[in-house]
């Protein structure tokens, strides 16, 4: 096979139409094939294969359409129809008896994808009915977004081109290899103790669920109603160890999964990129069998650079915030910050300005993004678990009424002292605890402990 053959078969369109194309094949071959019986619910029971299929067709249908700027208003509205059917699917499904493992997996996968579809669809109204071709160098295909999530999350801010300002010298462009390789022992050995960490809160979570620490059936919400009506407490301390224990495996494990994907990044940055750019004029086998353009190639660099040296981590110790900006904005979690501003925050706030005033327009911005988490929270709920209860609801929007409430309590701009951050983090953190139930509860009441495969679960079972 001639090279300029195969660089024909690995163009980033065929990388898309060829799963695609199986995909499709797959799930008519099962449509055709099934007895009638099968289509007498709705949806029917699929194999998991074809389940599979299924839910990644309308995925690989929205990326394949999105290599080129929405010109045209039929596009519009069948990529909305895509992702909509994309979010769709989980739900449909949630009562089907699917391993949960794969349950979870494309709840997961939908979450991530179906915010950026959402962005990706409003970033790019602008192209709707402009004929204008010199507006596709502005443009960025659907899967080129994936790469990007905090727009905002320099550790150092780069010069606007604009701007007269020098670089700053911090900002590292070209890695050695000596930066690169201490970067990837750095992370591997902070991931080792990590794993470590949270295999012993694995531990600890096992035999608590082992003593049947009792987690009440009724909502947290209503049973903070009847604390300040009965007298009747929400929850206990030995429930309140657990859901700390709990939280602490949630954020152990989000933070283990951004760490390997940064190992990974940082090993493809030094055997693939790296090493066959430095002090070598042959080109990379990527651009010689056609898999990415040079211009592809730079960017990808350029991006696991920026992405490994000059981007915040996913937490930045959020436990010692010391008010709600500080925790939500800068500290807990910053990956999804950016959609739930464009997605809540600003087009609630735009809502407002025509008709309140600038101030009431903000905080409505603010309810609307936690109101975009809190629908988010409550999706991976109902998703996984086939549960309502309103908790995650709650939750965020609580977070936001507080969040609001601090801004006009404690706006001042004078720089606290250090006796008043404390207490203000001692009040946050009571805050903080007396709401964590209602982010908790829902998952530890339908998460089977049993099924979690852990080094930690062999031991007890095998020694205790």
């Amino acid at each position: 096979m001639s090279l300029d053959s195969q660089s024909k078969i690995f163009t980033k369109s065929n990388l898309i139409y060829i799963p695609l194309s199986i995909t499709i094949a797959h799930t008519l071959n099962f449509i055709i094939n099934s007895p009638l019986s099968t289509w007498k619910e709705f949806p029917p029971k699929l194999p998991n294969s074809v389940y599979s299929s299924v839910f990644f067709t309308p995925i690989l249908l929205f990326i394949s359409l999105t290599f080129e700027p929405i010109q045209t208003r039929k596009r519009f509205y069948t990529l909305l129809s895509l992702a909509l059917l994309v979010i769709s699917i989980p739900i449909s499904y949630r009562e089907k008896g699917y391993p949960t493992s794969l349950q979870n997996n494309f709840v997961a996968i939908t979450m991530f994808l179906g915010v950026k579809m959402l962005l990706f669809l409003k970033f790019n109204r602008l192209y709707l009915d402009q004929k204008n071709l010199d507006q596709k160098k502005e443009f960025k295909s659907y899967i080129s977004t994936l790469f990007n999530w905090r727009f905002n999350s320099y550790i150092i801010p780069p010069v606007s081109k604009n701007s007269n300002e020098k670089e700053n010298p911090l900002i590292i462009k070209s890695p050695t290899t000596s930066q690169i390789n201490k970067k990837l022992i750095n992370r591997s050995l902070i991931f080792i103790a990590k794993y470590l960490i949270f295999e012993f809160c694995i531990f600890t979570l096992l035999i608590s669920a082992n003593y049947k620490t009792e987690i009440p059936k009724k909502a947290y919400q209503i049973r903070l109603i009847e604390f300040f009506t009965s007298g009747i407490p929400p929850f206990t301390i030995s429930s309140l160890r657990l859901y700390l224990n709990f939280l602490g495996v949630i954020y152990l494990w989000l933070s283990l999964n951004y760490d390997i994907i940064t190992i990974i990044a940082a090993i493809v940055l030094r055997f693939i990129f790296h090493f066959t750019s430095e002090k070598n004029d042959r080109k990379s086998i990527l651009i010689q069998y056609g898999i990415l353009t040079p211009s592809v190639y730079v960017s990808i660099k350029e991006w696991l650079i920026t992405f490994l040296f000059n981007t915040k981590h996913l937490f930045s110790v959020p436990f010692i915030s010391s008010s709600p900006r500080d925790f939500w904005s800068t500290r807990w979690q910053l990956l999804l910050n950016e959609s739930f501003k464009e997605l809540g925050y600003l087009p609630v706030k735009n809502l407002f300005i025509p008709i309140f005033s600038r101030k009431i327009s903000n905080i409505m911005g603010v309810l609307g993004a936690f109101g975009v988490s809190a629908l988010l929270h409550e999706y991976i709920i109902i998703a996984n678990f086939n549960i309502w209860t309103g908790e995650q609801f709650f939750f965020f929007m609580a977070h936001g009424v507080i969040f609001i409430l601090w801004e006009a309590i404690f706006n001042s701009k004078n720089k606290d002292m250090i006796i008043e951050k404390f207490l203000k983090w001692f009040l946050l953190l009571i805050i903080n605890l007396i709401l964590l139930p209602a982010l908790v509860e829902p998952s530890i009441r339908n998460i089977n402990f049993s099924d979690i495969s852990t080094i930690s679960k062999h031991f007890l079972k095998d020694y205790m």
